[in-house]
């Protein structure tokens, strides 16, 4: 019996460790980010058992067995054992609940990796242009998102009325150092920051703690009379769905603004 509650409990742990330790392989150059989404989902999502009538999900299937696994082997004084059956259990269901809530993300957010306030002249990408990266740097508003009938910028505005350029008090030089000690506050790398013809540039990069994703953020700051006008372009360097990140990090971005400002 305890060879069993064993072998539930260890693939319990594979699954959860497969998806745990996706992000930091797909970060560390261990495999790519489609091998590691690859791998989390492969564990968390359900397999068809008996002809599409039955379907089963390994990790979250192995957690409820050790869950059973371990309160027989409490009933029969195997304490050790089952306490490492019902932590393993605990660990996967974590572990599993990461790629569903994704799912979830997914679901919620238009299939869209790029975000921004100007739709006819988005900020432009530059000093990241030629960095490693499978979505290009020039502005896709036009095309159409996958499952929609829609152009990228179209599904933008639906489903974020709220992000549009802002205007602050102050001379766009004076704006620039605000704007660059915002983002440090995000935690993002400045790649340049630089007067334009007819403004201030700055280009960030934002990387994700887990899979170590890049994605770009620009902000543009013009003169509008008294005001500074600030236009922001956030994109991700690889991937189909953002899962709302770009929107989100936007988001944040205006309401520090906002609060710096008010």
């Amino acid at each position: 019996m305890k060879a069993i509650v064993w072998i539930i409990s260890l693939i319990a742990l594979v699954c959860a460790c497969a998806i745990i330790f996706a992000g930091p392989g797909t970060k560390f150059g261990l495999w790519d980010y489609s091998t590691g989404l690859s791998m989390m989902f492969k564990a968390a999502r359900p397999i068809s058992i008996i002809d599409g009538v039955v379907s089963l999900s390994p990790i979250f299937t192995a957690a409820g067995l050790a869950v059973v696994a371990g309160i027989v082997s409490f009933f029969m004084g195997a304490r050790k054992t089952g306490v490492f059956a019902i932590m393993t259990a605990m660990m996967a269901a974590g572990a599993g609940s990461i790629p569903m809530k994704m799912r979830d993300l997914v679901s919620a957010n238009p299939f869209i990796h790029e975000i921004t306030t100007d739709f006819s002249d988005p900020p432009p990408i530059i000093a990241a242009a030629d960095l490693p990266r499978k979505n290009p740097a020039e502005y896709r508003g036009a095309d159409n998102v996958r499952d929609l009938e829609q152009t990228v910028s179209e599904a933008q505005q639906e489903a974020f009325p709220d992000i549009q350029a802002a205007l602050i008090p102050g001379t766009v030089d004076e704006n620039a150092e605000l704007v660059t000690h915002i983002l440090n506050s995000m935690d993002m790398e400045i790649l340049n920051n630089a007067p334009t013809d007819d403004g201030w540039l700055i280009e960030a990069a934002y990387t994700s703690r887990w899979f170590g994703f890049v994605d770009d953020f620009v902000v543009r700051l013009r003169q509008d009379g008294a005001q500074t006008r600030v236009d922001v372009r956030s994109k991700s360097r690889v991937g189909g769905s953002d899962l709302g990140a770009n929107a989100r990090r936007t988001q944040a971005f205006y309401e520090n603004l906002k609060a710096a400002t008010s």
